[in-house]
């Protein structure tokens, strides 16, 4: 199977190729809240470096956040034109379970700076190929996010994400590995790993009902 997969959940926007379950190409670039006019750039010059035709992808896989509001729906409403126009079916991912599937570890904890004071987290345990959620994507400040996570591990964490550099205070509540800045944002290499298992086992996401995953509410307001 053909799979391009898009995340712009972060400043680190990731776009990948997979066929067959080999990685063909990934590309990173740092864009801040740039994601609207570099991402159809990036996505063109992943197709190819894969010497994949736009026409012979076979699936469309967006990581669905929680990160950046501008940059996750920036990057869920390319992914649904791409499977609109191409018409193909699509599969979001969590991107917090996006950075743990790329991660080592049985017990991996992603966190992410959520700015405001705040981070994004949640829990994951890998049993063989599979990764199980243990504390669903939730948005705290560093003591309220550390303590479900400390509570549900089972064994030894790995811990990753931007949120670590923001706050290295949560390293030292947690204990674990820490790993290093290569893990802080998702790779979109694993949102297409997660996606196609995703599909393969139960089909598409509806096109329009897929949302991008916010965890909490958006400050921007609605004139009365």
């Amino acid at each position: 199977m053909r799979v391009l997969a898009l995340d712009t959940s972060t400043e680190l926007g990731s776009v990948a190729v997979l066929v067959d379950g080999e990685l063909r190409a990934e590309i990173s670039a740092r864009v801040r809240a740039r994601h609207g006019e570099t991402l159809l750039p990036l996505v063109a010059e992943a197709l190819r470096l894969a010497s994949v035709d736009k026409t012979d992808v076979e699936l469309i896989a967006c990581g669905i956040g929680p990160g950046s509001f501008t940059g996750t729906r920036v990057g869920v409403a390319t992914s649904k034109g791409l499977a609109v126009a191409l018409d193909l079916p699509m599969v979001g991912v969590e991107s917090l379970t996006a950075i743990a599937e790329a991660a080592p570890g049985a017990w991996i904890a992603p966190l992410v700076d959520a700015h405001k004071g705040e981070v994004y987290a949640a829990l994951y345990e890998r049993r063989g190929a599979e990764l199980l959620e243990r504390v669903a994507p939730l948005h705290a400040v560093p003591d309220e996010a550390a303590a479900p996570i400390r509570e549900a591990a089972g064994g030894q964490l790995t811990l990753c994400g931007s949120g670590l550099r923001r706050y290295p205070e949560l390293a030292e509540k947690l204990g674990g590995t820490v790993l290093s800045p290569l893990w802080d944002a998702p790779r979109a290499s694993a949102v297409a790993l997660l996606a196609q298992a995703r599909f393969e086992r139960r089909g598409t996401d509806a096109r329009g009902a897929l949302e991008p995953l916010y965890v909490r509410p958006s400050d921007a307001k609605l004139p009365r």
